[in-house]
């Protein structure tokens, strides 16, 4: 399968200390499979950082992933499951998880600002089952037509082609 990334650069080989925290993911090497998106997020990098937007293809072997035997965790949409993983990722310092590679909805940067007030309207019992239910199904009314492959170890780095 082909995936790309957006970034204002050429990316040669991903390197994890160059990638954010607290992201939807956590701290990873984010591809899309569709350009535009991709291309979305190079715009977004080059407006903040300078250059020119850049999308580098890769190609990524799933079946190969999982015969060498990584851990994949793949969100087939907006669940109370997806609801919780993003929220810590986002709003926890000291949440990790032990995934190699990471596979569901983008839930983008409009999703901050419905944390906070997911975080009001439930209080402390925000991440009651119920409470992310609520959650998921909230930010599932802006649609996320693009799903994102997070790359969050050196092996599953491994796993990704430059083509």
């Amino acid at each position: 399968m082909r995936l790309l990334h957006g970034s204002n650069v050429e990316i040669v080989t991903p390197n994890l200390k160059k990638c954010q925290s607290r992201n939807d993911f956590g701290r990873g090497f984010y591809l899309t499979s569709q350009w535009q998106r991709a291309y979305l997020m190079a715009k977004r990098r080059a407006s903040r950082d300078g250059g020119e937007p850049v999308v580098t293809p890769f190609l990524f072997y799933p079946t190969k992933a999982q015969e060498h035997g990584l851990k994949v965790k793949e969100f087939k949409g907006f669940s109370a499951e997806w609801s919780i993983f993003i929220i810590l990722n986002r709003t926890d310092e000291t949440f990790t998880h032990d995934y190699d590679i990471v596979i569901g909805p983008v839930a983008d940067a409009f999703v901050d600002k419905e944390i906070e007030r997911h975080k009001q309207k439930y209080g402390p019992r925000y991440l009651d089952t119920e409470a992310l239910l609520d959650f998921a199904e909230h930010v599932s009314q802006f649609g996320s037509k693009y799903v994102q492959y997070c790359f969050c170890t050196k092996e599953a780095l491994k796993e990704l082609i430059k083509e």
